[in-house]
């Protein structure tokens, strides 16, 4: 092997606002070809490869603006029907060219091709594309990175803080989305100024890419050109190959401008008949349909008919001829520098399948080749790259980008340099704006949120590229003049102490992207972090936790939630103070592992002849009168209030109207969500506590997605209030212990959501194939009664063990002997036993609901199922206990999953975030 190719695509467009009408809009076309011709054709191509066992490896930039898009319901819903009517028109065409011998097995093509588009979007991927991206991530075969929040041009923005919120915010999204931190980051149109390493490696980024140019002209001037990565200002930089651009963007030179190839300018939508094609034409105005006829033939109107077969014979002759010359390439550089070179290739994702159709079998036949041996270069991403070559030398780089003349007149020029002073403004007016508040109210929040969304937005690079190119001039004046108006509608407001909501609502609504926007970013004094992507704690928060339950006193997950999270957080230098409730009748304090436990009397239990809601009540009081005394002795540092669920939300909002304490909630489960409705008074009351709770928090918190929905359908909180931090779970270390028969376990409260009832009568059907297995129920609560009973219905109740409420040594033990831990839900809020199951490398089975279709990735970490449907578990059973080996797959995948995603380190830290997000640390 003589060297390495890197190959990276960067997938952007610009952000969609949500459309108010039924009609396709202009800017959905946009998105929707580039998800027909290049998203899901190449995201199939890599899925196939993966399948097939090709060891290849590609870099993918997602935008924060495309990543957004494609996890919107509303955009999935509509680009199903555009598939539905792309597909009436390849029908349509299939019939008007039937007995034509040129152009019917091109319809044809079109037809078919389409329908497996649109299985593959709405059956196979549900609509949801970034599920297969991180699954292609976890087998090691994309590194998927991010770019600037909207694609803004870095070296014309003015401010050092509107430069980190570009930053800032992307990084920030593609962790909440992606689960990760990026290694990498894909500065917009390669645009480099000097000082941005510095925003980078705040952000936590460990390298970038810069244009040939840019560091062929660095000083000193690198010895490997552009073939060996440099250190600039403690982060790594990768310079682009020219060779291999020219060779895939040149149409005259390139493999695009091949007379095989589909011609990309003949289209449907200008050559047939108006009135036949009226139906497909957005506004009733003729523009490309994507039916497409002609091969590119040569520079002439005589244009003869596409042929896919022949074109796909050409992609592999070049795909030969690109992978030949890459190793020329790096056979001429061994030798020349130390360690082997690496070839950076660039593109946009969009020139695969939109510009250059054939471009996605191109890309999939030389990611083939590459991953052979057949080749002196080897296939990598740019972090696998450095962790065997780190940079040896340290420079310094100029402006430089990948546009035309390699600076910034692509988007600086007379065509556009008019809202530059505009821009410049709105970020001063956002830094002022910022910097003035401290302690803004809930509308105050959303406006400055919301304001921040403006300037972003009409920061993307799209608009002056637009306008320079002139291609749709109107829209980028218009999308650009919006937002700005918008902004500084908003800053007038704020200032003038005039807030209109409807306005803002209405904003929201439409242009709501990044909902955890931090605006503080703007501020001159913005919050540094270390170059590991971790805040450092400058000055100690302290935090009063209320909870009802704490280890050892707990009867589920909230109670092991509340300590793991407070230990957690007092190693990341938090100050923590748990008030819970006492074991007995007597108040009591305790330091453990660094977190100060108060216990609050417990007065009379309810079910002594005590009402529920008058013992809760009590037991607030109880909180409220230890909260005030923790207040006086803590004065005049500055608390945060953190309430688990509304057990304890009177406590909680007395002492923040008492003391003006900041207020987080955390929302483990809802009323109305365990019971499936409100069906009695006493459920309304808890519903209603919990709205409350919700409205009074300045933050909400949520284990999961589902749950986050769930609060948001059921209590309607701003936009941007609800943040999602999964739980966590401790490693878990089980000794495998030989027991008779395959042992199926469950652990968690025996109550109706839990779904147990389920799960007995499927193990009943399961004895049926496997006569030794046992069933270990390991858990207490109301409905054990009736769980017993109908295992006696079903006379399975000598092969069903009910061990009660067991200890976390007896959970392990129990783990340690069970062959699969299976947890049946039908309402899940997230799932934590799942997740300790799957720390403990036991294979683990759940229902696809709530907060555990999150956790599990089916085929990949564990089996799910349809909840409720006893059919579905058993299949599900048999696959496990018949297959060990794939059994003992899904538990590695699982617990890698687990040791990286859901540490209660990292949980900690994205908690912190939020209390500083609320600007209440000392």
């Amino acid at each position: 092997m003589a060297g390495h190719l890197a190959i990276l695509l960067h997938a952007h467009l610009p952000y969609i606002p949500r459309p108010d009408g039924a009609e396709l809009t202009w800017e959905e076309k946009w998105l929707f070809e580039a998800l027909t011709e290049s998203y899901l054709p190449l995201i199939r191509s890599w899925e196939r490869l993966a399948q097939e066992g090709i060891g290849f490896k590609l870099t993918l930039s997602l935008s924060p603006t495309l990543l957004s898009m494609l996890i919107d319901p509303q955009i999935q819903e509509r680009y199903g029907l555009f598939l539905d009517k792309m597909i009436e028109l390849a029908e349509r065409e299939r019939e008007r060219t039937s007995q034509d011998l040129k152009f019917s097995p091109v319809a044809e093509f079109y037809f078919n091709r389409l329908k497996e588009l649109a299985v593959a979007f709405k059956e196979v991927y549900q609509g949801d594309l970034v599920t297969p991206l991180k699954k292609l991530q976890a087998r090691g075969n994309l590194e998927i990175i991010t770019t600037c929040a909207t694609h803004g041009y870095l070296p014309l923005i003015l401010t050092p803080e509107a430069q980190r919120a570009q930053v800032k915010v992307a990084v920030d999204f593609f962790e909440e989305i992606m689960g990760l931190s990026p290694a990498g980051f894909w500065l917009p149109e390669c645009g480099y100024a000097p000082g941005i390493e510095r925003i980078l490696k705040e952000a936590g980024i460990n390298y970038f890419i810069v244009a040939a140019h840019g560091l062929l002209n660095a000083r000193p001037r690198p010895q490997a050109a552009v073939y060996a990565p440099v250190r600039v200002g403690g982060l790594t930089v990768f310079g682009r190959d020219w060779e291999t651009s020219h060779q895939v963007w040149s149409r005259t030179e390139g493999y695009p401008g091949d007379p095989v190839y589909r011609e990309f300018y003949r289209d449907i939508g200008y050559d047939l008949d108006f009135e036949y094609l009226a139906p497909y034409l957005l506004g009733g105005i003729r523009g490309d349909t994507g039916f497409k006829y002609y091969r590119i033939t040569g520079s002439t109107e005589s244009k003869e008919p596409y042929d896919y077969q022949a074109a796909c014979l050409k992609v592999r002759e070049h795909a030969y001829d690109f992978m030949e010359k890459r190793d020329q390439q790096a056979l001429y550089w061994t030798g020349r520098m130390e360690g082997e070179p690496v070839i950076v290739a660039p593109y946009d994702a969009e020139l695969f399948g939109h510009w250059w159709f054939e471009g996605p079998d191109w890309l999939e036949e030389v990611l083939r080749l590459a991953a052979s041996s057949n080749y002196q270069v080897q296939l990598t991403t740019l972090s696998e790259y450095l962790d065997k070559y780190p940079p040896r030398e340290e420079v310094n780089l100029g402006f430089s980008s990948w546009g035309e003349g390699g600076y910034n007149q692509m988007w600086l020029n007379p065509t556009n340099d008019w809202v530059y002073p505009l821009l410049h403004q709105a970020e001063k007016a956002m830094q002022a704006m910022a910097q003035k508040t401290r302690d803004p109210s809930p509308l105050e929040e959303r406006v400055l949120r919301q304001a921040a969304r403006e300037l972003l937005l009409a920061q993307s690079s799209d608009w002056p590229f637009i306008l320079t190119t002139k291609t749709v001039m109107e829209y980028a004046q218009g999308r650009l003049k919006t937002h700005l108006q918008n902004f500084f509608r908003l800053y007038q407001g704020y200032q003038q102490g005039g807030l209109e909501e409807d306005f803002l609502a209405c904003l929201e609504a439409r242009e709501g992207l990044f909902p955890n926007l931090d605006y503080s970013l703007y501020q001159r004094e913005a919050k540094k972090e270390t170059g590991q992507g971790r805040v450092s704690v400058v000055n100690k928060p302290v935090v009063l936790m209320l909870a009802w339950e704490f280890p050892p006193q707990h009867v589920g997950g909230l109670g092991i939630h509340v300590r793991d999270l407070s230990l957690a957080l007092a190693r990341e230098e938090v100050e923590v103070h748990v008030l819970t409730l006492a074991p007995g009748e007597e108040a009591s304090s305790i330091v453990y592992e660094g977190v100060e436990i108060h216990y609050v009397p417990r007065y009379q239990g309810p079910g002594q002849g005590v009402d529920f809601l008058y013992w809760v009540l009590q037991f607030n009081l109880a909180l409220a009168d230890k909260g005030y005394e923790l207040f006086y002795r803590l004065s005049p540092r500055k608390v945060i209030l953190h309430a688990h669920d509304w057990l304890v939300a009177s406590a909680a909002q007395e002492l923040k109207r008492a003391f003006g304490a900041p207020l987080i909630a955390t929302i483990h489960a809802t009323e109305y969500g365990r019971n499936r409705g409100l069906h009695n008074p006493l459920q309304e009351i808890i519903h209603g506590m919990e709205g409350e709770l919700v409205a009074e928090a300045q933050k909400v918190i949520c284990c999961s997605q589902y749950m986050a929905r769930e609060v948001e359908e059921l209590f309607h909180p701003p936009l941007g209030k609800v943040r999602v931090i999964p739980n966590g779970v401790r490693p878990i270390d089980i000794t495998r212990e030989g027991e008779k028969g395959p042992i199926v376990l469950y652990v968690g409260r025996l109550v109706v959501e839990k779904g147990v009832q389920v799960l007995l009568k499927a193990f009943a059907r399961l004895l049926t194939l496997f006569p030794e297995a046992r069933l270990v129920v390991a858990g207490a609560g109301p409905y054990a009664p009736e769980l017993k009973h109908l295992a006696a219905l079903l006379n399975i109740a000598e092969r069903v063990e009910f061990a009660g409420f067991v200890s976390e040594t007896r959970r392990n033990e129990l783990l340690g002997q069970s062959y699969v831990a299976v947890f049946p839900s039908l309402y899940e809020p997230f799932g934590i036993v799942a997740l300790e199951a799957m720390a403990a490398g036991v294979p683990v089975i759940v229902s696809r609901t709530g907060g555990l279709a999150e956790i599990v990735e089916d085929g990949m970490t564990g089996l799910s199922f349809a909840p409720g449907d006893v059919e579905d578990l058993l299949r599900c059973l048999v696959f496990i206990l018949q297959n060990p080996a794939k059994a003992e797959e899904f538990s590695r995948q699982a617990r890698a999953k687990v040791e990286r995603d859901y540490t209660w380190e990292a949980i900690a830290r994205h908690t912190l975030e939020v209390y500083k997000e609320i600007g209440k640390e000392e």
